[in-house]
């Protein structure tokens, strides 16, 4: 399925393939549990996004280990995705369900992961 997404602003606007979406996982490491944001459960394959429009309005945190690259809208804050590249090179995204049309990321079946005790190349 195609999924259409986009921060608050909607400055920032993506897209992206993906099986139909019914589960999101929410995780308690520091960051995380601060966003409250839904994430998809799986990484979606660089092949698979496309970035439309707000490359310029997106900031990216990193922090700890460095490896995923949490962006968020410079005007309204929303986080929309995070990248991280893989060992072939490639950028994989985990993306904010929140940010999803038409999609509610609430009532979907949420997995808690413990990002807390996970090495951090495996957090979210």
């Amino acid at each position: 399925m195609e999924y259409h997404a986009s921060c608050h602003c909607k400055r920032v606007r993506f897209s992206f393939r993906s099986p139909e979406i019914t589960t999101g996982k929410r995780c308690n490491c520091s960051l995380c549990i601060r966003k409250g944001a839904v994430l998809s459960s799986d990484y979606i394959p660089g092949d698979n996004f496309t970035l439309h429009a707000g490359e310029s309005d997106l900031a990216a945190y990193l922090w700890n280990d460095k490896v995923m690259r949490h962006y968020f809208c410079k005007t309204c804050g929303i986080a929309t995705y995070g990248a991280v590249t893989g060992e072939d090179g490639k950028d994989r995204y985990r993306v904010n369900l929140g940010c999803v049309e038409g999609l509610d990321a609430l009532a979907l079946d949420i997995t808690i992961v413990d990002g807390k005790a996970l090495p951090l190349a495996d957090a979210p």
